[in-house]
């Protein structure tokens, strides 16, 4: 049983998940002791996790199969936790994730449509444990939204950001059904506002649930 905390972020592409954790990083560096929070992100952090990472999201002929991508999210999970989140949270560190498990049930379960999300979760819990995120901000984005912002970003996209916009309306489908169900974990955050505005709300929810964990 670990006494750490565990946040994630999740969202569609083009969301500004990414930004928002670098953002956090930042106000970690000034706001906590050195190296009482651990960033990682998914796929990767681990050698074989970069790896993967590699042939998921690199623009191919021989891209993976949609079975295959999904087994393969599952190894990097499987070596991360192993490897670097479960270490950490037992030492009872903060512990911030780019994507997790939430992302493969949005994107390989309603996107894709390899598996239902009660199976993909199962196929988590055998990859995972019951290892749970604490706290989940969903940036919350239309698949209208993602694509012309997509657009600006203009070269350098990867395999998932190149999906078509009826791909990116699954994923977006696939994080409200989530939501729905996991409210006490998930905390929506509309992602049209403004940079600023995200950055203060994520601060302010996470030194609340520190609070409440005693941390």
């Amino acid at each position: 049983m670990n006494n750490g905390l565990f946040i994630t972020f999740e969202g569609a592409d083009a969301a500004g998940k990414t930004t928002q954790v670098n953002l956090f990083k930042e106000y970690a560096k000034k706001h906590f002791p050195k190296n009482k929070v651990v960033f990682v992100h998914e796929p990767g952090g681990t050698v074989l996790g970069e790896n993967v990472r590699s042939l998921l999201l690199a623009v191919s002929k021989d891209a993976p199969v949609p079975k295959a991508e999904l087994m393969l999210f599952l190894a990097s999970r499987a070596q991360i936790c192993e490897k670097v989140i479960l270490p950490a949270l037992n030492e009872g560190k903060i512990v911030v994730a780019d994507r997790f498990y939430d992302s493969t049930i949005a994107y390989q379960g309603m996107a894709r449509g390899v598996l239902a999300p009660k199976d993909i979760l199962a196929l988590n819990k055998l990859v995972i444990g019951n290892l749970t995120p604490n706290l989940t901000f969903y940036l919350k984005i239309s698949a209208k939204e993602a694509m012309a912002r997509k657009k600006k970003m203009g070269e350098g996209l990867d395999r998932f950001e190149k999906e078509k916009a009826d791909f990116h309306q699954k994923v977006c489908e696939g994080y409200d059904f989530i939501a729905k169900k996991e409210k006490k974990r998930f905390h929506v955050i509309d992602a049209t506002r403004t940079v600023e505005d995200i950055q203060n709300e994520i601060i302010s929810t996470v030194n609340e649930k520190l609070k409440k964990k005693g941390h």
